[in-house]
């Protein structure tokens, strides 16, 4: 799956913007207290103390607080958003679909094709229980938008070289294509729909599981 090295990229990125961060405030501090020729035990007791207090006043108003993520992060967001509806509809699709009804008997599996249409699922779930992202229902458009591209990519090619589809029910010489592009349109509101209750369900029972750590 392409997002896995992406989504790593960006991981490593967002750390060594941290330790930056980090490391450029410790320097700022040590610079100021040797200036000042003051200790840094006081100055370290004082701002605890300020800040247990503040973080009793202002606990529920902390929790409400959301950093805004940059460009990259966002362009990660809605590539995991679309991953997730996609693969969803290409294993329902390939294993309730393709599988039983469009193939031969002897049909036999490779392991692309398992891969491709298994294991990407169980990523995605890991992925979906390890990180913390938002999953907000308005970009399904995204995913849509995605599908489409590979509708008409298919179209493109498939109208320059003969070849093989790799879904049957997108050759438009059939006569019953409109009736599968309609299912197929309609597979997207449930699809994304599961997908999004299984993020809001995790979220659920984390903050029932830990609610002070949540």
């Amino acid at each position: 799956m392409p997002i896995l090295p992406l989504a790593s990229l960006f991981s490593i990125y967002g750390c060594c913007q941290c330790c930056h961060e980090a490391g450029g405030d410790g320097v700022d501090l040590v610079t100021l207290d040797a200036k000042r020729g003051t200790s840094v035990a006081p100055a370290l007791e004082e701002n605890a103390k300020l800040q247990h207090i503040s973080k009793n006043m202002n606990s529920h108003e902390e929790t409400r607080v959301r950093k805004t993520a940059g460009t990259w992060g966002y362009a990660l967001q809605i590539l995991y958003q679309v991953c997730a509806g996609a693969v969803t509809l290409t294993d329902c699709v390939f294993w309730f679909v393709l599988y039983p009804f469009l193939t031969s008997a002897d049909y036999r599996l490779s392991f692309m094709d398992v891969s491709m249409h298994s294991i990407n699922a169980v990523f995605l779930l890991g992925d979906v229980f390890l990180n913390g992202l938002r999953f907000p229902f308005f970009r399904i458009a995204y995913f849509i938008l995605l599908t489409g591209i590979f509708v008409i990519f298919h179209w493109i090619i498939h109208a320059c070289v003969s070849m093989w589809w790799p879904y049957p029910f997108l050759d438009l010489s059939l006569p019953h294509a409109p009736i599968w592009y309609l299912g197929v349109g309609l597979l997207h509101l449930p699809c994304y729909s599961v997908f999004a209750l299984i993020v809001r369900m995790k979220h659920l029972c984390l903050s029932r599981l830990f609610p002070d750590a949540y």
